[in-house]
């Protein structure tokens, strides 16, 4: 097929100059010294006639190929050392050349990146961002451009051919800051901050105390039903449902519906900050923080990349000792590879044991769990001992098993307070598992402890 000619707003925007056009000119503003001078030379070797008059760029010259355009580009390219530079000073010619266009423009929307390859025709073009939100963020903004990535933690991979990137970057050049981030807010595969708190009040003020947990237990039935494909109460009180998402491995998510004592009648939740706490009593936060990290969860599973079954336990009488799960049928416990049980007091604590003597999984699945948490750049995770909660009876049927720290302090007191920026953030840390599960199934597997 011919070579079609290329309009300038094409090649400069396509491969990493950021102008404007002006009038049939261009605005060179906002490019840095190196990359206009670098322009320059470009334009100068192509024998292309321009003139240049404060950050006005006027061509002369008839449009070019874009086969031409790269190949002078490649000439000069060395996509080996973007890591070396802030993100506003990145020089075009430290970036691949068909990946430059995007790395400027989601630079310049907020999506800071550390480091990319444009494949070289032998693999899948990627990014690396500096958190996994801002992969998130990148992997709206992509799409919503037309392309198809796949992210894992901090980095987005393409799955489109690498000549098509900088038609998209093109169209990234005409999208501002504030259009970006309510892209964003609209395709973000997790419920925003906001919703989170929403459901995390409301359940908070359900009462439920042990052995009378059916307020409580209705309403999040109500919550759960339109994402499950099934769903039932056992013969104790506890919620067995279950959702499946294709093949792969089988995950249990856990909290328990029930508080240490009654939440007192018309107590308020003081907000101060990211911390809450309670009037008069109890919170409540263990462990209706853990009920609403599942709850939310299970709204945003199918918009993420998990493959595989979910299965959801919320137990009844976990405070009088782990009553209910005692009770739950060994034959919803058989084909679960790995269970997280959202219960633990504190922040970013992998609970792997019973005071260090009961293991809840084997060391390997703490590793690799606290892997998937740097891989998305939530480093503060780490595998500790803990005390008892349902995660010994779901490590008891086999099950490698963890509990994780949902954001309270002081539970079962009337001090009792709520960290719901942690709270949220376990939220975030969960839906990263999810989406590594199968790699962490995969590990399993490899143990032999999948059969």
């Amino acid at each position: 097929m011919m070579d079609m000619k290329s309009n300038w707003t094409m090649l400069f925007n396509g491969f990493g100059f950021e102008v404007s056009r002006l009038d049939g000119k261009f605005d060179l503003q906002i490019l840095t010294e190196h990359n206009r001078n670098f322009l320059e030379m470009l334009l100068g070797e192509l024998n292309i006639s321009f003139i240049i008059v404060g950050d006005i760029l006027e061509i002369h010259s008839e449009e070019i190929t874009e086969s031409s355009w790269v190949q002078h580009l490649e000439r000069f390219v060395d996509g080996r050392t973007e890591t070396s530079f802030s993100p506003n000073e990145i020089p075009v010619n430290k970036l691949d050349v068909y990946i430059s266009g995007l790395v400027m423009q989601l630079n310049r929307l907020g999506c800071i990146m550390v480091y990319s390859c444009d494949g070289h025709e032998c693999r899948r073009p990627y990014i690396y961002f500096e958190t996994a939100d801002l992969a998130r963020m990148g992997k709206s903004i992509l799409e919503h451009a037309g392309l198809t990535v796949k992210r894992q933690g901090k980095k987005l991979t393409f799955l489109t051919d690498r000549k098509k990137l900088p038609t998209a970057a093109v169209e990234l050049s005409e999208i501002t800051v504030e259009q970006a981030r309510k892209i964003f807010l609209v395709k973000d595969e997790l419920i925003n901050k906001a919703k989170f708190e929403d459901t995390l009040e409301t359940v908070l003020n359900i009462p439920g105390v042990s052995r009378n947990e059916g307020l409580i237990r209705a309403h999040v039935m109500k919550g759960l039903e339109p994402f499950v494909d099934n769903m039932m109460v056992d013969h104790y009180g506890n919620i067995l449902a279950e959702k499946r998402f294709g093949p792969g491995p089988i995950v249990l998510l856990n909290a328990h519906l029930d508080t240490y004592e009654d939440i007192v009648e018309y107590r308020e939740i003081i907000k101060n900050e990211e911390i809450w706490s309670s009037s008069e009593g109890i919170l409540g936060a263990d462990d209706r923080a853990g009920v609403c990290v599942v709850l939310v969860a299970a709204q945003s599973i199918g918009n993420s990349d998990f493959k595989g079954t979910v299965k959801y336990i919320f137990t009844v009488e976990e405070e009088s000792g782990l009553c209910g799960a005692r009770e739950v049928a060994e034959s919803f416990l058989w084909d679960v590879d790995m269970a997280f049980v959202i219960d633990r007091r504190g922040t970013s604590d992998i609970v792997t044991s019973c005071g260090g003597y009961e293991p809840f999984c084997t060391s390997e699945f703490g590793v690799a769990l606290e892997r998937v948490a740097r891989g998305a750049g939530y480093n503060d995770w780490r595998t500790v001992a803990g005390g008892s909660s349902d995660t010994a009876i779901w490590a008891r049927n086999g099950i490698e098993s963890v509990n994780l720290s949902a954001g309270y302090q002081f539970e079962h007191t009337s001090d009792e307070e709520l960290d719901v920026a942690a709270c949220y953030g376990t939220y975030k840390f969960l839906m990263e598992i999810l989406s590594e599960s199968r790699r962490v199934w995969r590990r399993i597997e490899r143990m032999g402890r999948v059969s």
